[in-house]
């Protein structure tokens, strides 16, 4: 699940790239100018998640952005963000501005934002900002009507006396409006509802219109994917009855076999409708057994019928 969440964020992020350099730099005059290999970007199995080329007025940089739903356990975010800033800086020997944002409420408390140290002659210091969604004046950012934060709007900081309830519909309402293609707003609202429903009840999210919602890709693809596992399900269930069925009609025919040997045809002919009726095989290899050690053919109806 935490894979989803990771994904959609930064392609929504990637989509909006422009108007989150400038929402977490602070400054108006950056450039996105072009994508940063992150294959290449891994040490001891971390990747960083959005890395940019940008350039301002006076310099050129590397953004890092880094999307945390929770608090890193594995390793502290400063010990991760000094294998990224090594990296980075000796890759590309440019600035390295580096950020990361916490979408749960409780997560990034903690977080210093810095690691430093000096000693005889030594010194070293990372300094990262740390961007807590629940701290941000979530009406602000309806107003600015960036499209690229609106998804996480949910999980600001609503205004002073406003309900989980009465706020949610107001971000719904803001989505809906901003003027974007329907693709993107589709996309919106699918991150909203996503990301929304980390702290709020899934049901709020109920009223985004169904038909704008399908307008998404990510939606495309999460039916495409439902509807793939159906049709994988349904042949592994075809495969599996198919199965079973064939191991039935075998093991009834194996006791047709010793009946018709051991008993009269006629007989036996009178009590075939009742051997086909029976679907459960484990039944039918226990009166295959049954047939086998019969004496007579009233002692196996006997046993059939009980």
């Amino acid at each position: 699940m935490a894979q989803q969440y990771d994904t959609i964020g930064k392609d929504i992020l990637n989509e909006h790239i422009n108007e989150i350099a400038q929402f977490v730099l602070n400054v108006s005059d950056v450039e996105v100018i072009a994508d940063l290999d992150t294959e290449q970007q891994v040490v001891r199995a971390f990747r960083t998640d959005i890395t940019k080329r940008i350039r301002f007025k006076t310099h050129e940089a590397v953004l890092h952005i880094e999307l945390q739903l929770h608090d890193s356990t594995e390793k502290p975010m400063w010990a991760r963000n000094a294998h990224y800033h090594g990296y980075l800086i000796g890759e590309h020997q440019v600035p390295v501005y580096s950020n990361v944002i916490y979408f749960h409420p409780d997560a990034g408390k903690n977080d210093p934002g810095y690691y430093a140290y000096s000693w005889n002659g030594y010194d070293y210091r990372l300094i990262y900002k740390v961007i807590r969604l629940i701290g941000i004046e979530g009406q602000a950012i309806l107003e600015t009507q960036t499209p690229g934060l609106l998804p996480f709007t949910p999980l600001m900081k609503p205004p002073d006396n406003m309900t989980p309830e009465q706020w949610v519909g107001q971000c719904i309402d803001a989505t809906v409006g901003t003027s974007v293609d329907p693709a993107t707003k589709g996309s919106l609202l699918y991150g909203l509802s996503l990301f929304g429903s980390l702290v709020h009840d899934t049901s709020l999210f109920e009223q985004i219109p169904e038909a704008l919602m399908r307008e998404s890709p990510f939606e495309q693809r999460r039916r495409e994917k439902f509807m793939a596992q159906g049709i994988a399900q349904g042949i592994a269930q075809g495969i599996t009855q198919g199965i079973t069925q064939g191991a039935k009609e075998a093991t009834l025919k194996n006791l047709l076999t010793v009946l018709n040997a051991k008993f009269h045809v006629e007989a036996v002919r009178a009590i075939v409708p009742a051997l086909e009726n029976i679907d459960n095989l484990e039944r039918l290899g226990q009166l295959h057994l049954t047939a086998v050690n019969a004496e007579n053919l009233e002692a196996f109806t006997e046993i059939l019928f009980k």
